[in-house]
């Protein structure tokens, strides 16, 4: 999730973060608007077309100052797409089959378009083909597909084109949202669950289906939730990371490949202040500015020093966190299908799978180094990047 704060450390501000990344140096852009690269299929760049871009563009209409907030959703390139929560209402772009752009319909659009029904909105998330926001109020709405249960409204098999308030949740105050399943933390350190249970991301001890929201078992104190593809992870007040769900990759890290229908202890990390959950493997930030990360790392996501010339070879997935010095001091992290991206400073970098594009370094070549995506004014902020997809966001 987006860091609280914005803290470099002291190696950053010396200059000697930035040292191990590869240097493909990106153009200066004095932009304002937020900007995207990657897969465009189904609009999700929000530039008004439908072709990918492998190097940043902006979305139009939507401006940097203007935006708290970007969640991107999909379980693939092919039904990406994006919600921005900004000072007046909540927008939103992309794949639309399923009504999860909120705007009443199920046409996708290729710029920016309103979610109907919401005011005073504090938290989006964009999931595979569902999304969720939280108000002011730390009420939660739902809209899009219910396939398994995932709009919380006691349904399953349907789909709803505009939101609808969930019911029986305690004052929330904050909403992630994974492929299939959604999650909801309340004021007193509760997380909530509904939706697939099939993979154990519900973790309250089944792998049913559930339609309406039901507490995870044996949490307590969580400060930030976040939910990958089919995991998911939850920070807690002594700052370690609690997971469940799937774990084919190791993305639970917990030394294992078995998945858990209830939350398990992520090894070794300590002094937590920010998690990142990606499709199938994590990035946690310490308090000190250490980046850990594990889970798939098909194209080298974790930036470990195996890395050989050979970009196409395969990596070894990390069953417990490993430590990624090369990322120490990032700002921010996120994490995507098979890719990440880290601000540093006023610089974007971006690692891993490249097939569309969404490293944008106006290559389609995966990289196995950290490879400089952008440098702008005014500075970039934030990054996300799409759940199950390969599309890049940065405001």
């Amino acid at each position: 999730m987006r860091r609280s704060r914005a803290l470099l450390t002291a190696a950053l501000t010396a200059g000697l973060a930035l040292t191990p990344l590869a240097a493909v140096a990106a153009p200066g852009q004095d932009n304002p608007s937020v900007l995207s690269w990657g897969a465009g299929r189904t609009g999700q760049l929000g530039n008004g077309t439908s072709k990918d871009s492998s190097a940043p563009v902006p979305v139009k209409s939507l401006l940097r100052g203007d935006v708290d907030r970007i969640s991107a959703g999909g379980t693939a390139s092919s039904d990406s797409f994006a919600l921005a929560l900004t000072d007046e209402s909540v927008k939103s772009w992309g794949h639309n089959a399923s009504g999860q752009l909120g705007n009443g319909s199920r046409a996708s659009q290729s710029v920016p378009t309103t979610v109907q029904r919401l005011l005073d909105i504090k938290e989006v998330a964009a999931g595979g083909e569902h999304a969720l926001a939280m108000d002011e109020n730390g009420q939660v709405f739902s809209w899009g597909d219910n396939t398994y249960g995932q709009l919380g409204n006691n349904r399953t098999g349907d789909t709803r084109t505009v939101p609808d308030r969930i019911s029986g949740l305690p004052k929330v105050k904050q909403v992630s949202a994974g492929c299939d399943f959604s999650l909801a933390l309340t004021e007193d350190g509760k997380v909530y669950a509904w939706g697939r249970g099939v993979y154990g991301a519900l973790g309250n001890g089944t792998r049913a289906t559930v339609s309406t929201p039901r507490e995870v078992e044996g949490l307590e104190n969580v400060t930030d939730i976040d939910a990958g593809c089919h995991h998911a992870l939850a920070l807690t007040a002594d700052k370690t990371v609690k997971s469940w769900g799937q774990n084919a990759s190791g993305q639970l890290g917990d030394s294992s490949t078995r998945s858990a229908v209830v939350p398990v202890d992520v090894d070794w990390i300590t002094d937590v202040t920010d998690i990142e959950a990606g499709a199938n493997h994590n990035y946690a930030i310490t308090d000190e500015g250490q980046v850990w990360g594990w889970g798939n790392n098909q194209h080298n996501q974790l930036l470990q020093t195996e890395v050989q010339s050979d970009t196409k070879a395969p990596r070894t997935n990390r069953t417990t966190p490993v430590e990624i010095p090369r990322l120490e001091g990032a700002q921010q992290i996120a994490a995507g299908a098979q890719h990440g991206i880290a601000v540093f400073g006023e610089d974007v970098f971006a690692w891993g799978h490249n097939s569309e594009g969404q490293l944008g370094d106006r290559t389609t070549t995966a990289r196995v180094e950290a490879v400089s995506t952008l440098n702008t004014k005014p500075a970039i902020e934030n990054v996300a990047a799409s759940l199950g997809g390969n599309t890049s966001y940065a405001y």
